[in-house]
């Protein structure tokens, strides 16, 4: 398979930052020149890079048809990461570089919907529910696990939905939707791994499950034995020691591949696989991709084998 070209991103300006609920802000990013945003569908994410030297993914939350705006929700998580620097550095008029909008979490078809979402995981399934409420053709429902005191802004949007949309206080509460979901249901799940894996722990069989992580479960390591790295483009051989990640060797061999999250739930390092086999650690590859075993997620992925040949 061939590896996707290098998105190298565009210039944007922050209009706007503010709370819309505890440990929650809301992050609002214009054009820093005339050209409109790309278009998009509910679900996508783009990655954001930082005056820090870090690149995060963080999935669009506003109106798909908005070319002037996009909007994100960003939860702050450990002292003096990505999150804290938004959280307390980023101000209206600061320039920031955005690569995407990509799109793995894409919304299918159903014969009715319902949207989980905890946290900021709430933001890909808003868009989302707003354009399965706008066709009313399916039954949906949204439940977000919101446990804000203070701030009340989401709360208040979530319940603008409509009739279908609820906020609880705590993951069970959550998932006390799964019990009541019909055969067809194609359920939408978005937010910490810990959400995410219990909802599919209580998923029934008959519904379709669709789910998106907003942290890592596992940490990156490399392979447990060394293996030989083909460039398949360039015909150059790479010898990987045991515990190097493919993405450490990758980039000292010069290959020039972009990386977001680093913890293998964003896709942003995605390459081509022509030979061998892989070592799947991500979150974000269907099992029929991780069967054909014609892409690897460079930052977590490595090799089963002994040799890989990538499309780079």
């Amino acid at each position: 398979m061939t590896s996707p070209p290098v998105d190298r991103g565009r210039d944007v300006t922050v209009l706007a930052v503010g709370p819309v609920a505890d440990r929650i802000v809301e992050v609002v990013l214009g054009p820093a020149d005339d050209a409109p945003f790309p278009r998009w569908a509910p679900g996508a994410h783009v990655d954001v890079v930082l005056p820090i030297g870090v690149a995060r993914p963080y999935s669009l939350a506003g109106d798909p048809a908005d070319a002037r705006s996009w909007r994100l929700l960003v939860a702050r998580s450990a002292p003096g990461d990505a999150s804290a620097h938004i959280h307390d550095e980023l101000r209206p008029g600061d320039r920031l570089r955005v690569r995407g909008p990509r799109h793995l979490f894409a919304l299918g078809g159903g014969a009715r919907y319902l949207f989980l979402g905890s946290g900021s995981g709430i933001a890909p399934l808003l868009p989302m529910a707003r354009w399965v409420a706008a066709a009313r053709i399916h039954p949906w429902a949204l439940v977000h696990v919101d446990r804000s005191a203070r701030h009340r802004t989401l709360r208040e949007e979530v319940a603008a939905l409509g009739t279908g949309s609820r906020t609880v206080a705590t993951a069970d509460d959550a998932l006390a939707a799964l019990a009541d979901a019909a055969p067809g249901t194609a359920v939408y799940a978005a937010g910490s791994s810990s959400f995410v894996d219990a909802v599919a722990d209580a998923a029934p069989e008959h519904v379709a499950l669709n789910r998106q992580r907003f942290d890592a479960p596992v940490g990156v390591s490399g392979a447990a034995r060394p293996f030989e790295l083909v460039l398949g483009r360039r015909r150059e051989r790479v010898r990987v020691e045991a515990g190097t990640p493919l993405l450490t060797a990758l980039h000292q061999a010069g290959v020039d591949v972009p990386v977001s999250c680093g913890a293998g739930i964003c896709g942003a390092c995605v390459v081509g696989v022509l030979e061998g086999t892989v070592e799947h650690r991500d979150s974000i590859l269907t099992a029929a991709e991780r069967a054909a075993g014609s892409r690897i997620v460079s930052c977590v992925s490595t090799a089963a084998g002994d040799r890989l040949v990538l499309d780079v």
